[in-house]
């Protein structure tokens, strides 16, 4: 990809100092500040979301993208928390708003595990969200089955990925991080369940984007993710669950406009800025 010269304009990524590692991200458009959180891999500069979305929530926000920590282009080591991921990203906007003056608070939107990120955020950093759009995201807590089983599915998809990447080309970086994800994800889900239980998250407009085109799965497992969903929108009075009819779970592909239409929607709901009032 081509960058222009000049940085925080929309091209040129940037880099943020998060204390002890630089954090990679990319910001574009004006106005209220929405925040993409992408899915396992972490990378969310660089067309994560795809340029079509990206394009069209810059006409009418601010956007930020980001790379995690020991990702991409960000230096440092992978998190292993949830936890970690969320504090960082909450140094990275705090970095950002004094250096670029990106207004807060944000409106957050993930993507799959990006999900998991935006509620930990969220929950530990109430003040300085303004939104969540969710869009087909982990569900949190333990799902019906056996653990022990769950464990282990978990552990041989993280080898396949790691095996995968041992044969090289463009995706290795990405697989062998994408690895280290998928290997903590049931803690990860326990871990952003226990939070959203002890704290909750803040009334804020809440936005959770379901896909309908789905892998057939086990009724159990579909009935916890619909009721972990109902459950994440009943975090806010202003919480609601849509569904992208037309879409799987690659949602900012095959069906962006719906993501545009949450976005728009949770900016409709928000009060004006002081720029704006002034």
């Amino acid at each position: 990809m081509d960058w222009d010269e000049k940085p925080g304009d929309g091209r040129m990524p940037v880099m943020v100092d998060a204390g002890d590692h630089l954090l990679c991200a990319q910001v574009r458009g004006e106005g209220p500040t929405v925040v993409l959180e992408c899915g396992g891999a972490g990378q969310g500069v660089g067309g994560a979301w795809g340029e079509d979305l990206e394009a069209a929530l810059a006409e009418r926000a601010t956007v930020v993208t980001y790379d995690r920590a020991g990702v991409g282009r960000s230096t440092g080591s992978q998190a292993r928390t949830v936890t970690e991921m969320a504090d960082d990203l909450h140094r990275l906007l705090r970095g950002l708003h004094v250096d670029l003056h990106v207004e807060l608070p944000v409106v957050l939107v993930g993507w799959s595990y990006g999900g998991l990120v935006t509620q930990l955020y969220a929950a530990r950093h109430p003040d300085d969200v303004a939104g969540l759009v969710f869009v087909d995201p982990t569900v949190t807590g333990t799902p019906p089955g056996s653990a022990l089983v769950r464990e282990l599915s978990f552990l041989l998809a993280s080898r396949l990925l790691r095996l995968r990447a041992l044969f090289g080309g463009r995706n290795a970086q990405a697989l062998r991080e994408l690895a280290v994800t998928v290997a903590g994800m049931p803690h990860a889900m326990r871990e952003v369940a226990e939070a959203r239980q002890a704290t909750g998250l803040p009334p804020v407009p809440i936005r959770v984007i379901a896909a309908s085109l789905r892998p057939r799965m086990p009724k159990a497992h579909l009935e916890h993710m619909h009721a972990d969903y109902r459950a994440l929108a009943g975090q806010s009075p202003y919480g609601q669950v849509v569904t992208a009819q037309r879409s799987g779970h690659q949602i900012p592909f095959e069906q962006p406009e719906i993501i545009v239409q949450m976005v728009d929607e949770v900016l409709g709901l928000l009060p004006p800025s002081p720029r704006e009032v002034s």
